[in-house]
């Protein structure tokens, strides 16, 4: 008997799957905060978020991948400037409909050009909308399409500590 894993779908409903059905995946994202708001991709559903970033493309650099994903979703071009966390998730993927693990990285970014602007895929026009800002305020309340929400605590832990750091 083949070992099974829960992959979690973007509706937070489990499927059991076989570790050997899986697909790998690297995914990188940006945290991005420029005058006191937080770069926030809108996504998968009407009040679905997610940080700009995406996959890591076969033969990519990762910062060039991470660079690629956040102008590809916010018309910005990005500097990384750290690494916040990085965490393991299986989820079933909501277009393809099959079980990925994914190696998600999340990076302290800075906008070194650019303006919002979408160059979405013609597939990620079906669930992707205009990125824009928020303040720390309103993305503690919204619901992210992370598949776990593991990420978030120390998301929101960088940026209070950058919250902080603005105030002083």
């Amino acid at each position: 008997m083949a070992e099974k894993v829960i992959a979690k779908h973007i509706t937070g409903e489990e499927t059991l799957v076989d570790k050997q059905d899986l697909t790998m995946s690297v995914n990188l994202y940006a945290v991005v905060v420029r005058d006191e708001k937080v770069l926030i991709s809108p996504q998968w559903k009407e009040n679905g978020y997610d940080f700009p970033g995406g996959s890591l493309e076969l033969g990519e650099n990762h910062i060039d991948g991470l660079v690629r994903e956040v102008k590809e979703e916010t018309g910005f071009i990005v500097k990384p400037l750290k690494v916040i966390d990085i965490f393991t998730s299986f989820f079933m993927h909501p277009r393809k409909k099959k079980p990925l693990q994914t190696i998600k990285i999340y990076y302290a970014a800075e906008i070194v050009s650019g303006e919002i602007a979408a160059n979405f895929s013609e597939s990620e026009l079906s669930y992707a909308r205009e990125a824009r800002f928020a303040t720390f305020e309103e993305i503690k309340n919204m619901e992210f399409m992370c598949t776990t929400q593991e990420p978030l605590g120390a998301i929101f832990a960088y940026l209070e500590k950058e919250q902080k750091e603005l105030l002083l």
